[in-house]
């Protein structure tokens, strides 16, 4: 009797009637892939590391392409990756930005007190470089 309780087991599980197994291996492979594809086409932004009193707009629009920002406190210090950087060299640090991320565009982020003479010279520096209209950081009216 135990023969043919063991005979009628083995005949299910050959027959498809038992558990099967599922091979997870090409579905992570694929996973890992992808993974890679993402890490390796994505662009970081690189945040200025400052906090700035930005103005209200009235009109605002999307930046397109947007990721090299510069920052301008209200005593007239530029900001770039969080590091506080001379007029002289943002167009070195805008130029290499650039050559990293040809299609980026700049942003500048001005607090409201800071010195127009600042924007003036910052803007100078970098627009050779600029082949699309500079965006201004604001905050939304309300």
């Amino acid at each position: 009797m135990s023969r043919t309780m063991a005979r009628g087991r083995r005949s299910a599980n050959q027959d498809g009637g038992g558990e099967g197994e599922i091979d997870l291996t090409p579905m992570l492979d694929v996973v890992f892939i992808m993974l890679i594809f993402f890490i390796v086409t994505s662009s970081f932004v690189k945040d200025p590391g400052i906090e700035i009193t930005k103005t209200e707009a009235t009109t605002t629009g999307a930046c397109e392409r947007g990721t090299i920002i510069f920052a301008v406190n209200a005593v007239g210090d530029i900001y770039y990756d969080k590091k506080e950087v001379q007029i002289d060299r943002a167009y070195r640090l805008a130029e290499a930005a650039k050559k990293e991320s040809p299609k980026a565009n700049f942003v500048i982020q001005a607090d409201v007190e800071s010195p127009t003479s600042v924007l003036d010279e910052l803007l100078s520096a970098i627009k050779p470089l600029m082949d699309a209209p500079l965006c201004a950081s604001t905050e939304e009216e309300g």
